[in-house]
């Protein structure tokens, strides 16, 4: 056939009867089909045709490597799925037909229960408005990309300033200016054509154009059967295996973990130049899976293919295989994280019911952190305050009788409300803040600080309207404002006094161009203060926290609402009882937190979380990182699950946050060693030398006094950590900055006890390979930061790295949490060992101090701890710290420990934030060593109910 074709060539060319034009039009085709080939197709029923045959490269995704702990155990893995993907058809030539075919696939995945996962970045807010989805810079980048410019800078301020709802419809209709894009009709609705405009421009945006874009993944059989059913009238549009991530024992391990997902506009904008990654791959989000990425996502393959002019695949040409992930191996124990989590929720379990009280009280909560308390209504509106008790199911179809009757009273509380909130603000009011009734205070205050987070009382310069019009900002030097804040004037003259000084931004009260007097533009915000309220849930909140604390909404109808609502499973006996009153609501509360049917994490009481890191002293190795609480990084992972996803970010405890590497506390007396170390190696104390407790540290104005209301007497350096005296370390403190009066001394203190904790590697991140709070040694206070206080601040990881520079006598490693990278044929591509250095400034003399000191904390006659490990067959030693940072909140329980003591094997670093006493991390690290040694019944240690304190003395205070 090809030579048949050669001669009509050679004759076309030898003729004189052609225009020269011509010829080199049909030389111009022959160039052509170096890339389109003439070919002729023999179709159907014997008949033939001619057709272009075209070729294709096309890439072939990687299968991510899987995540292992130290023994093996598969954390993380890949499980095939099928997602729906997206190319751009030759088929569909206008906009009207790809707007048309894309609106039947949306309505065709939406039938089946699935969502369009590609980001955009303009969406819809509850009221219909159009907003851009991402920050600011990100927001110029996506102009960037919309109007076609090559970089920021070549954007006309016209363009910069552009609302969301501009560019929606430049991108919709097109512009004068510029070329029309994607001409989406009016006859799809705003919400219809916005998901149009996302598909549209996940495809604009493509590159390389010859990869398909995911649009929803980890689909059902049923949308895979219906995809295919349509497949004549969705060109384009296919199904395409996929590995979709899935993690074992996720609860335990997501904060490490974290999870995969598809790559979005930032991520591929950070990316380095030369980079295979497009926006239809799948990458590490958070923790390893992120920090890893590039180990875990392997190499992609190529494939080049020939297919007909109608888009048929014909045959591959050319194929190079995709290089496989490979394996990462942790060093944590996944034994070890699943019995710790368990561990730290019946410890914290117990707490809490050590201080709840069935009453009012809350102890000393206002005026000091020494002995607050839990009332029994503050669990029950916690019930309600975290979401546990969903009231927006209260006015669903389907609910419950008793969930009608409580939002019943939650309408007529909230009229009662609105009502004395209308006369306080009425225009002549003249009532301050002061004199409202406590509760009216409470909702005046929040008022005018939602006034503030909404923008409508401004307190920054700002543009409006994209023109040159600015409202000022409220002066702080205004005496009115001074008279406001010092409860002088109400919040109604306030208010009016605010927009005659153009504080107001009365665009956000919807009066177009229409003249109002001051009063007229002051009742148009209180109907928008009015219309604000009723739609905000933390007002909600408000009003059901003054229903249970009036006793309006009862502790029984709480308890019950846990039922009707499938918190608690069905129990008719339980139920009964609670409805007949032979329970107490108080009785049937407390006997679900003891049996942990309800968790300190759904409370979000303090205590609430925890964190532990274990530590292998003699590798640096961590054994197990736990953070409480946790969230389950399966519905974050591919697709993240919406319902699962608001309730994870709504949750107060804040679940996916990584308290071990992320949450910083003050040390208190952990720190207590650094000053030590410092005290000794600068000279300013002797090894055998004793100070005598005086109880206030007088060398200072209005200084501070130790603990304990008892001197401690004459006392060495071992004794002053296994009793932590603060007046010991005060005295340190003040040594180190020259023991004098003098102006330079507290910053002569600061600077050696910062040179200390530097030492330690408190001046730096941990090593681990995570992210991490950078840590903040005290620039204030040498007196006090010489026990932990003043502006200190550190992570479990960080406390925990320096713990184990004490127990290994100055061996200051890099911690890490990987231990190998595996690659498919079983080759070790990466051997990881923890980094370290050996601290030679210190020396013997100080740390058998130290190791002495800790040793008494542990197991001293004068220390408060030391019957916590009176059954522990080991030694350990260890060091308790207790911080204050609020009389509202209990304080911070710490303690640092290792063990065995003659040949330390681990270290144990437990923070309870808001956990009242060491006492309590020093009994959970107690259970800690119990497990890991294998000294009690392990089932039971773990799968328990709550472990209430052995110990509620303030003594335990340090």
């Amino acid at each position: 056939m090809i030579d048949i074709i050669w001669e009509k060539v050679k004759q076309v060319l030898s003729s004189r009867l052609l225009p020269i034009s011509l010829i080199f039009i049909f030389l111009f085709s022959l160039l052509v089909n170096r890339i389109f080939t003439l070919q002729i197709v023999e179709g159907e029923e014997h008949s033939t045709e001619l057709s272009l045959k075209y070729t294709k490269t096309r890439e072939i995704k990687s299968t991510r490597g899987n995540i292992y702990d130290r023994n093996g155990i598969l954390l993380a893995y890949n499980k095939l799925s099928y997602s729906v993907v997206l190319e751009e058809s030759t088929k569909l030539t206008t906009n009207e037909e790809k707007n048309d075919m894309l609106s039947h696939l949306i309505l065709l995945l939406e039938k089946y229960g699935n969502t369009i996962e590609n980001e955009f970045g303009i969406a819809i807010d509850k009221d219909g408005k159009l907003y851009f989805t991402v920050d600011e810079k990100a927001e110029l980048r996506f102009k960037r990309d919309v109007y076609g410019k090559k970089s920021i800078d070549e954007l006309s301020e016209e363009q910069k300033a552009a609302t969301a709802e501009d560019v929606f419809d430049y991108l919709r209709y097109g512009d004068k200016k510029y070329n029309t894009w994607f001409n989406i009709s009016d006859k799809y609705s705003l919400e219809d054509a916005l998901k149009i405009m996302t598909l549209r421009y996940a495809i604009f945006a493509n590159y390389p154009k010859y990869n398909q874009i995911i649009i929803s993944s980890n689909v059902s059989n049923e949308t895979v059967a219906a995809i295919y059913e349509n497949s004549s009238t969705l060109p384009g549009v296919g199904i395409a295996q996929q590995t979709n991530r899935v993690y074992n024992d996720s609860i335990y391990n997501s904060q490490i973990l974290g999870y995969t997902g598809l790559i979005n506009s930032d991520e591929l904008e950070a990316q380095p130049k030369g980079s295979e990654y497009n926006n239809s791959d799948i990458i590490g989000k958070t923790g390893i899976e992120k920090v890893y990425e590039s180990y875990l996502a392997g190499k992609k393959g190529l494939e080049t293919i020939s297919v007909n002019s109608a888009g048929k695949f014909l045959n591959i040409l050319e194929r190079k295989n995709p290089i496989a992930g490979g394996d990462v191996y942790l060093t944590i124990d996944d034994m070890y994280q699943k019995a710790f989590y368990k561990i730290i929720e019946r410890h914290l379990a117990g707490i809490l019911l050590s201080k709840i009280n069935n009453s009012t009280d809350a102890g000393t909560r206002g005026t000091s952190s020494k002995d607050i308390r839990i009332p029994i209504y503050d669990v029950y509106y916690a019930l309600i305050n975290n979401n546990v008790i969903d009231v927006n199911a209260f006015t669903e179809d389907d609910a419950t009788s008793l969930e009608k009757q409580v939002h019943q009273k939650f309408l007529t509380k909230q009229e009662e409300v609105l009502g004395e909130l209308g006369n306080l603000l009425d225009i002549n009011s003249t009532t301050v803040n002061s004199s409202a009734s406590e509760e009216m205070q409470d909702y005046l205050s929040y008022i005018y600080t939602k006034l503030g987070d909404a923008d409508v009382l401004i307190t920054s310069k700002k543009q409006i309207n994209n023109d040159t019009t600015l409202v000022s900002a409220i002066d702080q030097n205004d005496n009115t404002y001074k008279d406001y804040q010092a409860n002088k004037i109400s919040l109604s003259k306030f208010l009016q006094y605010a927009i005659s000084k153009n504080w107001i931004d009365l665009t956000k009260l919807n009066i177009g161009d229409a003249y109002f007097s001051t009063d007229e533009l002051y009742e148009k915000l209180l109907d928008y203060i009015k219309n604000l309220l009723l739609e905000d849930n933390i007002f909600h909140k408000k009003i059901y926290k003054d229903l249970v604390y009036s006793y309006k909404l009862s502790g029984r109808e709480i308890c019950l609402l846990l039922f009707d609502q499938g918190v608690l499973k069905y129990n008719e006996e339980e139920i009964s009882k609670l409805e007949n009153g032979t329970t107490s609501a108080y009785s049937f509360i407390t006997g679900k937190i003891k049996k942990l049917e309800i968790t300190p994490a759904q409370l979000a009481l303090d205590p609430c979380s925890a964190s532990i890191v274990v530590t292998d002293v003699k590798t640096g190795d961590v054994l197990a990182m736990v953070s409480y609480p946790s969230y389950d990084n399966n519905k974050f992972a591919n697709k993240i699950d919406p319902a699962y996803y608001t309730k994870v970010m709504n949750d107060l405890t804040v679940p996916s946050y990584n308290r071990a590497t992320k949450q910083r506390t003050a040390p208190g007396s952990t720190f207590k060693m650094v000053t030590a170390t410092a005290g000794l190696e600068e000279g300013v104390l002797g090894p055998t030398e004793t100070i005598l407790d005086q109880y206030e540290f007088d060398k200072i104005s209005n200084g501070p006094h130790c603990w304990s209301t008892t001197s401690h007497g004459k006392i060495d350096v071992t004794t002053a950590l296994e009793v932590s005296c603060n007046y010991f370390f005060y005295e340190l403190g003040w040594r180190l900055g020259g023991g004098s009066a003098g102006p330079n001394r507290d910053q002569n203190g600061l600077k050696e006890l910062s040179r200390y904790a530097a030492l330690y590697g408190l001046n730096r991140k941990s090593g681990i390979e995570l992210e991490e709070a950078e840590p903040h040694i005290s620039d204030k206070d040498s007196i006090r930061s010489a026990i932990g206080q003043g502006t200190n601040n550190y992570t479990p990881v960080q406390l925990a790295r320096y713990l184990t520079a004490v127990a290994t006598s100055g061996t200051l490693y890099e911690l890490t949490l990987i231990d190998k990278v595996v690659d498919k044929d079983g080759s070790v591509i990466l051997d990881n060992k923890a980094k370290s250095e050996k601290l030679k400034q210190v020396s013997d003399t100080t740390w058998n101090l130290l190791h002495e000191g800790m040793y008494k904390v542990a197991n001293g006659s004068r220390s408060s701890s030391s019957y916590v490990f009176k059954d522990l067959p080991y030694k350990v030693a260890g060091k308790t710290g207790t911080a204050q940072e609020s009389t509202l909140r209990a304080n911070h329980a710490l303690f640092l420990s290792y063990g065995p003591y003659e040949n330390p094997e681990i270290s144990v670093a437990v923070v309870i934030p808001n956990g009242y006493a060491s006492s309590n991390a020093v009994e959970l690290a107690r259970d800690i060593y119990s497990y890991y040694f294998d000294v009690k019944d392990k089932e039971k240690l773990v799968n328990g109910g709550a472990i209430l304190p052995e110990s509620d003395s303030p003594t335990f205070t340090d």
